[in-house]
């Protein structure tokens, strides 16, 4: 195990004029497993992972230059100041109506127009870790509070890819921070035809369903008898076409026996390459995401390698809080005070079933 650095580019803050250099670290271990993260976003720019027969491949999508995360979004980004949406950028605390940028539809969504996923992050190096770190000022995108947020990031021998977040805040503020990666097991260039190759299982029993603009009604659905119950086995290929509209960007209900213990909620198989994910998290929710809104023409969005990335070419699982969960008084809750810091863990860990 090791972890190396080097200068991936230079970003120009628009707020400041000011350009910083934008540090990369490369995390690897001796099961073959190497990960990239950058200043930027506190970002994952890339993992390679081997398959069966031993071969790497990058299982997220991602870009051979800087500017590539800075052009699309969210790619292997953290996100906060909270992640996924709230209804019209709206919500009541403590007495004291906000109202939030809207980027998303009539909606606010991962933090708003620059969500922590746009700033470069302070960085250090700790043992087996690296380590980012991020002040978000009172107001910051209409927040209220002054909060000052990490990221670890850790990388063991076992191929486990640990996130954990913490934040902590001057005032009651709302925090639902994840990882948003596009993972393609297949490998980053193998488009649709990898996802739906994907074998999934999520330990849900229910889920959010969502209004047209995607957010959630506030009621718990089963997900038994739809395509949403992916409680056993099942090719994304075949259950896709029994989601309204053909895709997911959805919530799930996880079973959870104890909010803030790391639990086992999910698995990917990929037959073809052998290559498994599976998902621990210590938060209630699970976003899946299936890139339905990547673009469906080609040379619109151009990776590494040259390759074009379209529609459903890969997808996310995003451990989290539920979407507009301060809207939704029977939701889990997601608001912090001082003395009471938001801590949230992930582990994304990759095998090969040979």
């Amino acid at each position: 195990m090791g972890i190396t650095s080097d200068v991936f580019g230079e970003f120009l803050d628009p707020d400041t004029g000011v350009k910083t250099a934008i540090k990369r670290f490369t995390l690897t271990n001796s099961s073959g497993v190497e990960v990239q993260v950058i200043e930027y976003g506190a970002g994952v720019s890339s993992i390679l992972v081997p398959d069966k027969l031993g071969k790497k491949d990058n299982v997220t999508l991602g870009f051979d230059s800087f500017e590539g995360y800075t052009k699309f979004n969210y790619q292997g980004s953290t996100i906060g100041r909270h992640a996924n949406r709230i209804c019209r950028g709206k919500f009541t605390l403590e007495g004291q109506s906000y109202q939030l940028p809207i980027n998303n539809n009539a909606n606010h969504n991962h933090g708003g127009k620059r969500g922590w996923d746009k700033h470069v992050w302070k960085s250090y190096v700790s043992g087996d870790s690296v380590i980012f770190s991020h002040f978000s000022p009172d107001g910051d995108q209409g927040y209220p509070g002054d909060v000052l947020a990490q990221v670890k990031y850790t990388l063991d021998d076992e191929g486990g890819f640990r996130i954990d977040f913490e934040a902590m805040t001057t005032q009651a503020t709302v925090i639902n921070m994840t990882n948003h990666s596009f993972f393609n097991l297949g490998g980053h260039s193998s488009g649709q035809k990898g996802l739906f190759d994907h074998v999934a299982v999520v330990n849900a029993d229910k889920y959010t369903p969502v209004t047209d603009d995607l957010i959630p009604t506030g009621t718990l659905a089963d997900v038994g008898g739809t395509g949403y119950d992916l409680r056993t086995p099942v090719r994304f290929g075949d259950a896709l076409p029994k989601v309204p509209g053909g895709g997911l960007d959805h919530n799930f209900s996880l079973y959870m026996k104890r909010r803030g213990e790391l639990e086992f909620v999910a698995r990917f198989h990929h037959p073809p390459s052998g290559r498994v994910l599976e998902v621990y998290t210590s938060e209630p929710g699970l976003q899946i995401y299936t890139g339905n809104f990547l673009p469906k023409e080609e040379g619109q969005m151009v990776g590494r390698n040259g390759v074009s990335y379209m529609f459903q070419g890969a997808f996310c699982c995003e451990p989290q809080n539920f979407p507009n969960s301060i809207n939704q008084s029977n939701f889990p809750n997601g608001v912090y005070h001082p003395g009471k810091p938001y801590k949230h863990s992930i582990v994304y860990k990759f095998l090969v079933q040979k």
